[in-house]
């Protein structure tokens, strides 16, 4: 249950995420970012943060938490591929079935006459 409430969660805070980041509006052309006379703004001015900026930040720190939970093999109940195989019933190991052996050993080709010719 606590996996679905999650997965919930995660969704919203990705449409979020993309929404908020969508409606921020541009600081400045981007040919502008690389010139000098911008070269101590480049990142904008270091003010007080709008409530665009402050969801964007709640919602990326809620998606990369989520996504760490949701990681965490504890909630959504997997197992490692060593574990599994250590826990599980071993499989019956079938015998190999004993094979006639043949009468006369096969000539190889080196020993044959048309070789020697």
């Amino acid at each position: 249950m606590l996996t679905y409430i999650l997965y919930g969660l995660f969704i919203l805070s990705c449409v979020v995420l993309i929404v908020v980041i969508l409606l921020q509006p541009g600081k400045a052309d981007a040919g502008a970012l690389f010139s000098n006379t911008l070269s101590s703004t480049a990142f904008g001015p270091r003010g007080t943060a709008s409530v665009l900026a402050k969801i964007t930040i709640g919602a990326a720190v809620a998606f990369m938490l989520i996504a760490l939970a949701l990681g965490l093999p504890i909630l959504s109940g997997s197992r490692s591929v060593l574990q599994s195989q250590s826990e599980s019933a071993p499989a019956a190991t079938p015998t190999p079935a004993q094979q006639a052996s043949p009468a006369a050993p096969a000539a190889s080709p080196a020993a044959s006459p048309a070789a020697s010719k």
